[in-house]
């Protein structure tokens, strides 16, 4: 008896001394094991090891989820996803800077600056810089030959449109949401040279030049952006309280 005793302290004894050196743990039944946690340690393994192919990309994945749409109402969020993947590697913060890089970025071909033609013309800009993207510049000009193609369908006359806002600096975002409300305090797709504002509220007539405010050629305008969208070749806002079209080039 006095040695069954003895052998039972013993016992004891070496297991709370496991129990201090963390080799070994005795869980009571009121105590929570640790495998009650197994679901948050698995959830740190899933990221440590998760594989970047696993995450959309826009060559693939994400680029897919883009649906085919006439609807004009893309989000914030997806024009500057891809605006930060295809425009400008490097924004800028102030119009200072971007005034000192703009002839470099212009003889490297990184930017193209708007000059009016017979498919748009561009609005004196107080808050952007009238330069773009060569895609995004091409995409002005897709826009402008379906334009036109569609009002000559409808028996209209040739009008351009106005390119209201373009390349923007961080600064000038900033200075425009003090004026403007409605302008996002955040980054914006702008600022990356990739996104443009179509004006929805005037046209310049060519043959006359002389500026008008039609609603059958707003349709018109509106019915050429909805068919590009449609192919995917970018995404599209319309905006009411600016009467713009903002619009990303994606591909």
């Amino acid at each position: 008896m006095r040695l069954a005793f003895v052998l039972l302290f013993i016992a004891v004894f070496v297991s709370c001394s496991s129990d201090r050196n963390g080799t070994q743990k005795i869980v009571s039944d009121t105590e929570m094991p640790c495998d009650s946690f197994s679901a948050d340690s698995s959830l740190v393994d899933e990221i440590e090891i998760a594989d970047e192919d696993t995450f959309p990309t826009l060559e693939g994945e994400y680029l897919e989820t883009i649906k085919a749409t006439h609807f004009l109402r893309d989000c914030n969020a997806d024009h500057l996803l891809f605006a930060q993947k295809q425009g400008l590697e490097y924004p800028f913060f102030t119009d200072e800077e971007f005034l000192y890089a703009k002839d470099s970025l212009l003889k490297n071909k990184k930017l193209v600056k708007l000059e009016d033609n017979k498919y748009f013309k561009v609005k004196e800009m107080t808050h952007s810089h009238p330069y773009l993207t060569p895609e995004a510049v091409n995409l002005l000009y897709e826009i402008g030959e379906r334009f036109h193609a569609n009002l000559k369908k409808r028996r209209q006359r040739e009008y351009a449109f106005y390119i209201n806002s373009a390349l923007r600096t961080d600064e000038s975002q900033r200075n425009l949401h003090k004026r403007n409300k409605n302008a996002t305090r955040k980054t914006s797709s702008h600022i990356y040279g990739t996104t443009f504002d179509i004006s929805r509220l005037e046209f310049h007539r060519n043959c006359d030049s002389t500026d008008v405010q039609y609603l059958v050629i707003r349709r018109i305008l509106e019915q050429t952006v909805r068919e590009i969208r449609k192919e995917k070749c970018c995404l599209v806002m319309k905006e009411n309280k600016q009467l713009c079209l903002h619009i990303t080039v994606i591909q």
